[in-house]
């Protein structure tokens, strides 16, 4: 059995979704959450929570007057399903490298008949597909960041992406497991979404949903082409996102911690800092394992690398990420109970960190007590 010095531990939960939650937040009363109020009170809506959310979150995106801002029942998966019920015509494109990016592009689209799929599959164990995304598709869908692997789509492919698209082309970003933490390339797409459980330490199941002018155009268009699910239905999203409202009743709580998540951010440098402090944390644990002799970043090309959802492969004989888990989960310690686990989609002995901003807000010290942590776990594995 690995015995742990629990004084020497981090204090940081380095899971990957829901993730650490601004220190402030974690102390906050649930009272002040608004978790008993009413979503249609002014004082919620037009002079509220949700109004102070989405201007702090148009802040700190520097997004252009012209896009709005929706907060979507149920988290990302079904944001992505309404993004290509209601964005959709004909044809269809994009980028599937993982878990995530096939869910939307597969899982997700073949519900969607009538369509011409052309979506761009990376094998598995490869990072983003050669073959590049049908630029004249109605609707083209990219995963800047995927969790599961810990594959991102550079910054210069992005840009590409947005210069040769077709002019009636929408492109659609999955951003849950970087925004708040990278700072993409600015407002180049027509939608962007994102779960709020990961950089911005809010819990699961709320979605904040970014729609161009030319995004809300579409959904007339598509309206007359199939009959849309009530509950997916952006134009009413839409409608009530101008009143600072929500179609149903949102979860409160979530939102709350999303506006405290982003305030915070826009207090402390905006996305810039946020970026540069999640690159320290990557950089922390690469330069780490350049020094080990048992782990390597899973994606060798840093270009291709997430530094917001870093994986790391294990490469020493009878050193197991299981066995890592176990030692970490026997501590005792509620914020190690996760541990480092690697996505089913990964390679099964890998190990698995988030790098989120708010794991470690004042530099890498937690980072350094991790790295120290599996040192010694591995040392006594070997034994």
């Amino acid at each position: 059995m690995v015995i742990l010095d629990k004084k020497s531990l981090p204090s940081s939960t380095f899971a990957c979704g829901p993730a650490q939650s601004l220190p402030s937040q974690r102390h906050a009363h649930l009272c002040e959450t608004h978790f008993e109020r009413s979503h249609r009170a002014p004082d919620f809506t037009t002079n509220g929570l949700y109004k102070q959310a989405t201007l702090e979150l148009k802040k700190l995106f520097d997004l252009s007057d012209d896009y709005t801002v929706c907060f979507f029942p149920g988290g990302a998966s079904p944001a992505m399903e309404a993004v290509l019920w209601n964005l959709t015509l004909d044809t269809l494109s994009g980028l599937a490298f993982g878990e995530f990016s096939n869910r939307w592009a597969q899982g997700i689209a073949s519900r969607l008949t009538g369509v011409k799929h052309n979506v761009r599959f990376a094998p598995r164990g490869t990072v983003v597909p050669q073959e590049e995304p049908h630029y004249n598709a109605s609707l083209l869908i990219l995963t800047p960041n995927e969790t599961s692997t810990g594959v991102q789509i550079p910054d210069e492919y992005l840009a590409r992406v947005w210069e040769k698209r077709g002019p009636d082309t929408l492109v659609a970003w999955d951003t849950t497991s970087c925004a708040g933490g990278r700072n993409l390339p600015k407002n180049q797409f027509d939608v962007m979404l994102f779960g709020l459980q990961k950089c911005f330490g809010a819990m699961g199941g709320t979605c904040a949903l970014f729609l161009s002018k030319k995004a809300v155009a579409r959904l007339q268009q598509t309206a007359r082409l199939r009959t849309i699910p009530y509950t997916l239905d952006l134009t009413y999203a839409v409608t009530n996102a101008a009143k600072f409202q929500t179609v149903n009743t949102p979860n409160t709580s979530a939102i709350w911690l999303g506006y405290q998540a982003a305030k915070w951010m826009n207090e402390h440098g905006g996305l810039r800092a946020m970026d540069a402090l999640c690159r320290a944390h990557a950089k922390h644990l690469t330069n780490w394992a350049a020094q080990t002799d048992f782990v390597t970043p899973l994606v060798a090309d840093e270009k291709f690398r997430s530094y917001t959802t870093l994986t790391l492969q294990l490469t020493a004989p009878h050193i197991t990420a299981e066995a890592i888990n176990h030692a970490l989960a026997d501590t005792g310690l509620e914020n190690l109970k996760d541990g480092v686990k690697p996505h089913p989609y990964a390679p099964e002995n890998s190990l698995r960190v988030a790098c989120f901003p708010f794991v470690d807000t004042e530099g890498v010290a937690q980072y350094k007590k991790l790295t120290a942590a599996l040192d010694e776990i591995v040392r006594q594995l070997r034994k």
